[in-house]
């Protein structure tokens, strides 16, 4: 498990540094391919389709629906409540249209997939198996899902440390949800599901733009400090 993880996070950390695809082309393509490939290469199965499948998990697919739904519903009053707090109001984005949800959906099942798969499926699995405690290996999975998303919020968002920390709290806690519904369900369809909803209601609640507003902001405000020293 150790070996596909760093696999994993060395690969996927250089793409993050050196290259950008279109998100279609690296949901639908690269991120399986080193996600998935990773496991693969380094367990090495009998039988790749097998194998995928024992991960995935053979609980009930009702139960593990309504787990889903349930913290994906979850997640969205989070959001919901974060821009309370941080805004004294709900705000919603106006440039999200029929056709941009129904990409963000398509795109967010591939995303939820291959990370859940990953995470809450082989990493999980592996963890638990030498754990006598069922909360050290959803705590252990978390942390190591939150950090596989460390170099894209540091090189392509280029976020501050503050908002950096957030966003893995965030993800954090989003990663402890789903082993949990891992664990309740025995399938990994519960953890995609709840994943799912993640970016739809980051995406639909503007606090995530607001953060990037800010963001550009600070930038900019650095830009025109360093201009201005250089002019003397």
């Amino acid at each position: 498990m150790v070996k596909a993880y760093a696999v994993i996070f060395v690969f996927w950390g250089l793409y993050r540094i050196i290259f950008r695809l279109p998100e279609e082309l690296e949901e639908t393509f690269l991120k399986p391919l080193v996600f998935v490939g990773a496991v693969m290469f380094v367990e090495r199965p009998a039988g790749i389709g097998q194998y995928f499948l024992d991960v995935w998990g053979r609980g009930h697919w009702l139960k593990a629906l309504a787990g889903g739904w349930f913290f994906g519903l979850g997640y969205v009053i989070f959001y919901a409540l974060a821009s309370l707090l941080a805004f004294t109001k709900l705000e919603f984005s106006s440039e999200l249209n029929s056709q941009t949800w129904m990409s963000l959906v398509g795109i967010g099942t591939l995303t939820a997939i291959w990370e859940e798969w990953t995470f809450s499926g082989y990493i999980l699995k592996k963890l638990s198996a030498v754990s006598k405690s069922p909360w050290l290996p959803r705590l252990v999975t978390s942390f190591l899902f939150a950090l596989i998303h460390l170099p894209i919020l540091v090189f392509w968002y280029k976020f501050t440390g503050g908002v950096v920390l957030f966003q893995l709290v965030l993800l954090f806690i989003l990663g402890v949800g789903n082993t949990i519904l891992m664990g309740f369900s025995k399938n990994l369809l519960a953890p995609i599901i709840s994943h799912i909803f993640v970016p739809l209601a980051a995406e639909q609640n503007r606090m995530y733009q607001k953060y990037q507003k800010y963001q550009m902001y600070q930038r900019y405000q650095k830009y025109q400090k360093h201009q201005k020293l250089y002019e003397r």
